[in-house]
């Protein structure tokens, strides 16, 4: 079901949100699959996506944290997202948090501006799209979406802040990027002036 075609997108605060999920409740995933990203920082409007789609799919949702199934050894977490996959069920409807973990920077650097999929996300997609099951992948930065899981993506929300000032300032960016880094900042000491 991977298409060229760009995945049908809209805002968290849009109307269509509720529509939306009275559509996919009537989807018939016979022989396919559903793949929503929900992309953004704005974890409060998410956390009430999230709400919503608990209630409306109840004991047929199963919630899934990537913290616990992708590590950085390839063959490691290809083992867990067997057991993953196998460990579904009859469950039509799949939740999984904090799918950033599944990224990677393809020249090593936080700063780089361009990202790829990696192995482990290649090997994910590969089983989600084999499944006939509706699954929400949950991204805390909208940027972390590589073209790989846009071909493989029906519907991507993103999640951003508001418009207000208040908005606009968590959104800074410093040096023309977005993407978080672990790194800590070194600061000279007196000493070293």
């Amino acid at each position: 079901m991977a298409s060229d075609e760009s995945p049908q997108t809209f805002k968290h605060s849009d109307k269509e949100t509720d529509t939306f999920l009275q559509n996919v409740e009537k989807l018939n995933v016979d022989s396919s699959y559903y793949l929503t990203v929900l992309a953004g920082e704005n974890q409060s409007a998410k956390d009430s996506f999230f709400k919503k789609v608990k209630q409306k799919f109840g004991d047929q949702l199963k919630v899934i944290d990537l913290r616990t199934v992708v590590s950085t050894v390839e063959e490691e977490s290809y083992k867990k997202i067997d057991e993953m996959i196998a460990n579904l069920g009859e469950k039509k409807y799949v939740w999984i948090n904090h799918g950033d973990e599944l990224d990677g920077v393809y020249t090593g650097f936080s700063s780089s501006v361009r990202r790829y999929a990696t192995p482990q996300e290649k090997y994910l997609i590969r089983h989600i799209t084999s499944t006939e099951k509706i699954y929400f992948l949950s991204l805390q930065d909208r940027h972390t979406v590589t073209n790989f899981l846009r071909r493989h993506t029906q519907t991507l929300i993103t999640f951003d802040y508001p418009e207000s000032l208040l908005g606009r300032l968590k959104q800074i960016t410093l040096n023309g990027s977005s993407f978080s880094s672990n790194r800590q900042a070194v600061t000279p000491s007196s000493t070293d002036l």
